[in-house]
């Protein structure tokens, strides 16, 4: 056996059918409670007293509510904020605007600093490099002190610094490397011409 049917809404003046859409009955032309009358929506077009919550009016079907331009909900035309975010529908697409441009401003502010940063840091870069050749670019030859304990050259910088060119040609070596055998070959010389004057003089 079925439930038994819930009765029908009826208008409690004149006992006339309540379809819902509207506030006034059409039968006796008297609101159907004063709770309703009071959440009234007036169409915008037609002037008809639609109830709260329908979306379009059941006469000319008019739209009844907005979309609010920030979060989306509906919400009927005659309120002057949105019932989902409370953002005021009198000048809201140009506050929106206004913010999505001050949004706009204050991330390209970000990736400018962003970028700068990076800028910078290879401008460092680019600047100690450069320093780094200019002082560190060192084309003669490294000779260290002579030891002559170990008759070598020795290692420890603490002798005397380099001898060498910097910067210039170094196409003619460094310093032992040319006065030095020039030494040598004077002191040969010599050998050589008192060896001679010996054998003469024997």
């Amino acid at each position: 056996m079925s439930a038994p049917q819930s009765p029908s809404p009826m208008c409690p003046s004149c006992g006339g059918p309540d379809d819902g859409e509207f506030v006034i009955c059409k039968y006796c032309k008297r609101a159907f409670s004063a709770e309703i009358a009071q959440s009234a929506i007036p169409c915008p077009r037609c002037r008809a007293l639609c109830r709260w919550g329908k979306q379009k009016c059941g006469v000319c079907a008019t739209w009844l509510v907005v979309s609010c331009v920030f979060c989306g909900a509906l919400s009927p035309y005659n309120q002057s904020a949105c019932l989902s975010c409370n953002e005021g529908f009198a000048g809201a697409p140009e506050r929106k605007a206004q913010r999505e441009a001050a949004a706009r401003q204050q991330q390209g502010a970000q990736t400018f600093g962003v970028v700068g940063n990076v800028a910078a840091s290879f401008l460092g870069a680019v600047a100690g490099s450069a320093i780094g050749s200019s002082f560190g670019g060192y084309h003669g030859h490294y000779h260290p002190s002579w030891d002559s304990s170990s008759n070598s050259y020795g290692g420890d910088s603490s002798n005397g610094p380099p001898i060498g060119n910097v910067g210039g040609d170094v196409s003619g070596g460094g310093f032992f490397e040319s006065g030095g055998s020039d030494d040598s070959s004077s002191s040969d010389d010599s050998s050589s011409d008192d060896s001679s004057s010996g054998d003469s003089d024997s």
